[in-house]
């Protein structure tokens, strides 16, 4: 098959949001294939059956959307003066026309069309059916400007009435000049080791790092893993984004454990430990099994009304959150059923009580410092999300990236998108509920791909990462959402905006307010060796998908790819050639001397960086704190099957790094700077 003489082929595509060409990383045009744009056209539901239907199916298409006179969902930016636009029928005086809009609190206002008017041209659509396309203010609606929320827009006329969501937004908060200290949450360790940090964990740290003038703790994203058999435990593809991760839970502060102690129910304790006693990578099934033995008597003590108090608050959570009822009807259904094909009430209870005494203890450690939240791009396939709301994904694809300088084969993460009608005819439920959920416990949340706000690269199952092609959504929909959610959580909002990206998404970012995404190894070159972050990014060292500082700094990247066969040796050769330029131009703007040693040389040139980023324009500095010590080992290496990937542990202890001197000079240096 080819698009050669099938334009209307492509134009259906267009029609859809299927992008045939896109612009790579390089700057080089690409071509889809036109055997994935028909299986794309297929998985998003488009009732074409052959090529060759595709102009007729495009007409009928064109001709129904003319017949909608709202789409599905409007935006109404605060402060912006973009007006909303609608269809009407040819020959329909604007005048006869009614606009009513419900707010969120249920308050109602009505006007006439040709009150709110600002804009009305007339257009021959498809198949010569003639219509008006019209142009109105949202806050000549009602008698006040329309607040942030989600509203409910009424178009009503002679024959017809249409309906809209109206997502009022306002650009998402600006936050303070601070930094942020960041540690994976399975790999942070104490002295009471038990296999894997917690969120009491979490709030110990929250405190180390606000005594030293810290603005905010990160981790990676604190979603479920897929429990397997075998368990997934990537936190960017969880059992789903609605979810807590119950392995994090701390059993021993919760009252039912008390409770447990005085009627001599048997709790078991972790594993007994010390310094020395923690494995260096996490065990995430014998950690699933410990805690399992651990909840249960807890789960079985409230459930049964022992703690009355404890019983009450457990139940107003089952009714606030009817997705996680459905989540621990999910998980308990993947265990066991009654002969009646239901799961054990007791497993229901049981996986429903891990996910309230998650959320209770996630929201403690915020007590302790601000959080930064992460917000994965997708969930396990085989999940709760795809089977809680179905219609809001795309079958028979997976989620990725297009090949470019670091995988010549693009990437395949694995999930299923979010399909980019339904999701608005919808009203965007499930996203909405993401966001809701992502926002809750965080003080800025970074939005992985944000790119994926925009255009989603799709590849069909069946196909290698290199066969697949860009589908859109609807941007300025998507980033109200954000903003909103931002707004109503007060939360600053980062977008990972790293690799191929679209004409169009920085700019958005820059008017909602959205921070990018700065990296020094990726913006360091031998010509500029100490660039500077401007005041709209959040700026660090690496992320967690590429080497540590010191193994880039010493060129052990290299010497790892070459092992592995992504370089060859001419290749490894002249990379290490240009690293050492870099290396040498960096250490001369730096003011170090040549002949230090070179662990000695690395910590002072961390350490000078730091130093600098924290007195540019920056937003956020981030800090990895393994970073400090010089790990060498990276937390995952993105595009294998490496059996260290998201499992190995910190290699000092948090009672130990937060005694360090030279750590908490550093890092108070840091808070001194970032002030001045």
């Amino acid at each position: 098959m080819t698009l050669g003489g099938q334009d209307s082929l492509a134009e259906l595509a267009a029609f859809h949001g299927i992008q045939t060409t896109y612009t790579d990383v390089d700057g080089v045009g690409r071509q889809a294939d036109p055997v994935v744009i028909f299986a794309l056209l297929q998985a998003l539901g488009v009732p074409l059956e052959q090529p060759e239907d595709a102009a007729d199916l495009l007409r009928d298409q064109e001709i129904g959307a003319l017949r909608r006179q709202l789409e599905p969902v409007v935006v109404h930016r605060m402060g912006r003066g973009e007006p909303i636009s609608a269809t009407l029928p040819d020959g329909t005086e604007p005048g006869s026309v009614w606009l009513a809009l419900e707010l969120e609190d249920g308050t109602t206002s009505r006007c006439q069309l040709a009150a709110a008017i600002t804009g009305f041209t007339t257009d021959e659509g498809a198949g010569g059916n003639r219509c008006a396309r019209v142009q109105f203010d949202l806050d000549a609606v009602a008698p006040e400007p329309v607040p942030p929320g989600y509203h409910r827009l009424t178009l009503e006329g002679a024959g017809f009435s249409d309906s809209a969501l109206v997502l009022a937004a306002p650009s998402c908060p600006d936050g303070s000049k601070e930094w942020a200290a960041f540690l994976p949450l399975h790999a942070l360790r104490t002295e009471q080791e038990s296999g894997i940090g917690t969120y009491s964990d979490l709030g110990r740290l929250g405190d180390w790092v606000s005594s030293l003038g810290g603005g905010l703790v990160g981790t990676l994203p604190l979603y479920p893993s897929f429990p397997g058999p075998p368990i997934d435990p990537s936190p960017y593809l969880p059992m789903s984004r609605l979810a807590y991760n119950e392995l994090f839970i701390d059993p021993f502060v919760l009252p039912e454990y008390e409770t447990a102690l005085e009627t001599g129910t048997p709790v078991p304790v972790d594993q007994p430990s010390g310094p020395f006693a923690a494995p260096p990578a996490v065990d995430y099934e014998g950690v699933a099994r410990l805690r399992r033995q651990q909840l249960e008597p807890l789960a079985r003590a409230v459930c049964s009304g022992a703690l009355p108090d404890r019983r009450r608050r457990f139940e107003e959570f089952a009714t606030a959150h009817p997705e996680l009822v459905a989540y621990a009807e999910f998980r308990a259904g993947r265990e066991s059923t009654t002969r009646a094909g239901n799961p054990e009430p007791s497993a229901v209870g049981y996986h429903l009580y891990t996910q309230w005494v998650a959320s209770e203890q996630l929201a403690a450690a915020g007590h302790h410092a601000k959080q930064y939240a992460d917000l994965p791009v997708g969930s396990h396939p085989r999940g709760f999300d795809p089977v809680w709301s179905p219609e809001s994904f795309v079958p028979g694809v997976q989620g990725g990236s297009p090949p470019d300088r670091f995988f010549a084969g693009g990437q395949s993460w694995g999930f299923r998108p979010l399909h980019p009608e339904r999701i608005r005819e919808d009203g965007y439920g499930f996203f909405s509920a993401a966001l809701r959920r992502a926002f809750q416990h965080a003080d800025c949340l970074r939005i992985d791909h944000v790119m994926g706000l925009q255009r989603m690269y799709m590849i069909p199952d069946g196909h290698d990462a290199t066969d697949g092609a860009y589908v859109a959504y609807r941007a300025e929909e998507l980033h109200a959402l954000v903003a909103l959610e931002a707004y109503r959580a007060d939360a600053v909002v980062v977008g990972e905006d790293l690799g191929t990206v679209p004409a169009g998404v920085r700019r958005r970012m820059a008017r909602d307010h959205m921070l990018r995404t700065w990296v020094f190894q990726f913006e360091s070159t031998p010509e500029v060796p100490l660039p500077r972050p401007a005041s709209n990014f959040l700026a660090s060292l690496g992320t967690h998908d590429l080497p540590r500082f010191g193994a880039f700094l010493w060129g052990e990247d290299i010497d790892e790819r070459e092992g592995n066969g992504a370089l060859s040796s001419d290749q490894a050769r002249e990379e290490r050639s240009t690293r050492a330029r870099w290396r040498r131009r960096l250490f001369d703007a730096l003011g170090l001397p040549a002949d230090l040693a070179p662990r000695l040389v690395t910590a002072q040139a961390q350490r000078e960086i730091l130093r600098y980023l924290g007195r540019s324009d920056a937003k956020i500095v981030l800090v990895d704190l393994e970073e400090l010590w010089d790990e060498r080992r990276a937390q995952n290496h993105p595009g294998t099957e490496s059996v260290g990937n998201w499992r190995r542990r910190a290699r000092r202890t948090l009672e130990d790094f937060s005694s360090d001197p030279d750590i908490n000079l550093m890092l108070s240096e840091l808070t001194t700077v970032r002030a001045s």
